[in-house]
């Protein structure tokens, strides 16, 4: 019986799989810094070589750009820490007058 299920549903396993790995390149791709740092130095080469006008460089520089803003947008917000004045805090505390409680590295006391 397991084997006339598993005959039945190979081609939808198999396009599941084929789904999963297009959703992991495109999410890589989309997620992906250095791919838009190579866009920009190829872009800056195409403009060296007058291949694109200043204008359109312009125009698809901003692009790459807000799409970098984006992607570490989206990684501060997975990682749930945007630290600023208000949100970081840092507690010291000091310890009492005992001095035999406190420990000098290299060994005095």
């Amino acid at each position: 019986m397991f084997l006339i299920d598993d005959l039945l549903l190979a081609p939808v396993n198999g396009f599941k799989f084929i789904l999963r790995q297009i959703q992991q390149l495109a999410d890589k791709e989309l997620n992906d810094e250095s791919l838009i740092k190579e866009q920009l130095l190829e872009l800056q080469m195409r403009l060296e070589l007058e291949e694109i006008s200043e204008e359109d460089y312009a125009e698809a520089e901003r692009e790459l750009f807000a799409r970098l803003r984006s992607i570490k947008q989206r990684q501060l917000e997975a990682l749930g820490q945007v630290h600023t004045a208000d949100s970081s805090s840092m507690v010291i505390e000091a310890g009492g007058g005992d001095e035999e409680d406190f420990y000098e590295p290299g060994g005095g006391r």
